[in-house]
């Protein structure tokens, strides 16, 4: 059994909340359908978010008074500077998705350093300020990845799902883990042709997706966890849904022992615990793994 790594929040604090934006502005859905790119009427399901959602989830946020953590592209931030000026002048945090919703485990260590440097560069000018974050947009984390991300001058990632509290690789990347369970997407994201999600799987009740949130949020408070809850404008920033996250952040502030920070601020708390994983820990059982049947040649 994993032994539970001490995190220590802020005095008088129980737990951790993250709110993560993933801003990938349809290039997750062309990166799973290429032809998705000339069809305008599908493609515009996720250009939603763009259009309407960045501003109605600012315009939430700023009502809770709470500041966030905006994931995207260098490729995003082009298209949409003024939007993601915005973001920023507002407060908000922006990380890194890469350069264009790259997929890393196919590319070359030396590739991938580039991509990182640049990609990272181009948001830091449109932020105005250091981007220290990153999360992985698609494909697996290849092995020795983290030490990339450190030379390329990131501190800290919101990529991997093996822990309920922020972990340190041993490399001194602080990671802060994500869940599938506290993503808007896997509730919502929905297209006919081409079918996401494959099956055709309906859009759940809404009370429901709530009270899932919620009975999450309630057991990561119990038990000191740090809960990180992923909303995508195109699915959250709907007239109808930002109602759930106005809702799920009315409960969450409810409470004065829930410490509601950046990526960047949580990592610098772990990071001055000054320890990193043990041995027995899901980053470094896979690591042993990959090693132990040569999966990174």
């Amino acid at each position: 059994m994993t032994t539970a790594q001490p995190t220590i929040w802020p005095e008088g604090k129980s737990c951790a909340v993250m709110v993560a934006v993933p801003f990938d502005d349809g290039a997750d859905a062309v990166a799973a359908a290429p032809d998705l790119a000339n069809r305008s009427k599908s493609l515009s399901v996720w250009q939603f978010g763009a259009t309407r959602g960045v501003e109605r989830l600012c315009r939430t946020f700023a009502a809770s008074k709470i500041k966030t953590s905006w994931f995207l592209t260098a490729e995003t931030a082009d298209r949409h500077g003024d939007l993601v000026r915005g973001i920023a002048s507002a407060g908000h945090e922006i990380a890194s998705s890469g350069l264009s919703f790259d997929r890393h485990d196919e590319l070359t260590p030396t590739q991938s350093l580039d991509i990182l440097r640049r990609s990272r560069d181009a948001l830091n000018t449109v932020a105005g300020r250091e981007v220290s974050g990153f999360r992985l947009p698609q494909g697996n984390w290849r092995a020795g990845f983290d030490r990339l991300l450190l030379e390329a001058g990131h501190a800290w990632s919101a990529s991997l799902n093996g822990d309920d509290l922020p972990y340190t690789h041993l490399s001194g990347l602080v990671e802060i883990p994500v869940h599938i369970e506290l993503e808007d997407r896997p509730y919502f994201q929905f297209n006919f042709t081409p079918a996401f999600p494959k099956g055709q799987g309906r859009i759940p009740d809404y009370e429901g997706v709530l009270h899932n949130w919620i009975a999450e949020f309630d057991a990561y408070r119990r038990f000191g966890l740090c809960y990180v809850i992923q909303l995508r404008p195109e699915w959250s920033g709907t007239p109808g849904r930002i109602s759930l996250v106005e809702d799920l952040l009315r409960h969450i502030l409810s409470f004065d022992d829930v410490w509601l920070a950046t990526g960047a601020e949580i990592a610098e708390r772990q990071r001055a615990l000054g320890s990193s994983v043990e041995k027995d820990h899901p980053i470094q059982v896979f690591d042993a793994y990959r090693k132990e049947y040569g999966v990174d040649g």
